[in-house]
C-alpha cells in the first residue's frame, strides 16, 4: 500500500494537506485534500497525473510507473502552466526587468554626463 502526504502552503497563505493512496493489489487511487476525497480512480497501473487548484496554484500529483510494481509519487506546483496567477507573475517579472533596464540606462547616462563634465573642466 502506497500512501503519501504533502503539506502545501497556497498563494494566499492557506495550508493544505494533500494525500494520495495507491492500493497495492487493486491499484485503486484515492486523492484527498484536508481529509476530503477529491478524486477516485480505479486500477491505475500506468503513469498518471492528477491536477488540482489550491489557492489559484496549479498543483500536480504524479504517479510514475517505473517498472514491474514499482511507482514513484511526486507533488509539485506548476509555475509554467498558463494560469491567471502565473500570467500575473510573468507580467510582474517583465515589469521588474523593464524597470531594472531603465535604472541601468539612467545610471549610465548620469555617469556619462559626469565624465563629460569632469573631462570638460580639466581642459
Amino acid at each position: 500500500m502506497a500512501q503519501h502526504a504533502w503539506n502545501i502552503t497556497g498563494h494566499q497563505g492557506n495550508t493544505y494537506k494533500l494525500g494520495l493512496f495507491h492500493g497495492e493489489k487493486t491499484h485503486h487511487v484515492v486523492v484527498h485534500c484536508n481529509n476530503r476525497v477529491i478524486a477516485i480512480d480505479f486500477s491505475v497501473k500506468e503513469s498518471k497525473t492528477y491536477s488540482l487548484f489550491l489557492d489559484q496554484e496549479l498543483c500536480e500529483l504524479t504517479i510514475d510507473h517505473t517498472g514491474n510494481d514499482h511507482y514513484e509519487y511526486n507533488c509539485r506546483i506548476n509555475h509554467d502552466a498558463k494560469t491567471p496567477l502565473n500570467e500575473k507573475r510573468r507580467q510582474y517579472r517583465e515589469e521588474e526587468a523593464k524597470t531594472e533596464r531603465l535604472r541601468l540606462i539612467a545610471a549610465a547616462s548620469v555617469a556619462a554626463v559626469m565624465l563629460v563634465w569632469l573631462l570638460g573642466s580639466m581642459l
